[in-house]
């Protein structure tokens, strides 16, 4: 059986694994960039914890270029994100939205960042720079939505082609001014 066919479609975006013993190769990444750019939002995840109520939640995410995430953070939870394909700048902000960090990142091998771990309470997104970002990510659970908080100065996922001119108006302005602090 190959590993495409051991998940279940539960959303437009989202798989979950069927066994608890769960495998992903190159076939499961293949399905996620089939599916990913129909999805309203251009993105796709295979969730490999067994529900939204699982303590652990691991997640195989495939977000095409021209999808936004909007800035946000997390109370009571941190995150982390290993990438396997692609490229992305990770943009960590202030309260009131001045980016306060950017890391370029990749996958294990280029010069960029392959890993971070995001603590509890920063206001972070992903500015993506290549066709695909493939990336492993984990948290803590059970899923709940009120843990976690959109900033009110960035535009809404609803209007993804005003998201990634924001992020673009960013990385240009960092580029020419130098406004923040780079790893990488």
């Amino acid at each position: 059986m190959t590993d495409a066919l051991r998940f279940r479609q539960v959303a437009p975006e989202v798989f979950y694994a069927e066994d608890s013993f769960a495998v992903a190769g190159q076939e499961a990444v293949e399905l996620l960039k089939r599916v990913a750019p129909a999805s309203p939002r251009k993105r796709c995840r295979i969730c490999f914890h067994p529900d939204q109520q699982a303590a652990a939640q691991e997640m195989l995410i495939a977000m095409h270029g021209s999808s936004y995430v909007r800035p946000h953070r997390h109370f009571g939870k941190t995150e982390t994100l290993t990438v396997l394909e692609g490229q992305a700048t990770a943009l960590l902000f202030e309260e009131q939205g001045t980016v306060r960090e950017r890391l370029p990142m990749g996958p294990y091998g280029t010069p960029r960042a392959f890993f971070y771990r995001m603590p509890e309470g920063i206001f972070h997104t992903l500015s993506f720079e290549s066709e695909w970002l493939i990336y492993l990510e984990t948290t803590t659970g059970p899923f709940d939505p009120a843990k976690s908080e959109a900033a009110d100065w960035a535009p809404p996922e609803s209007d993804p082609t005003a998201g990634v001119a924001y992020l673009g108006q960013l990385e240009a302005s960092m580029d020419v001014g130098h406004a923040s602090t780079s790893r990488g």
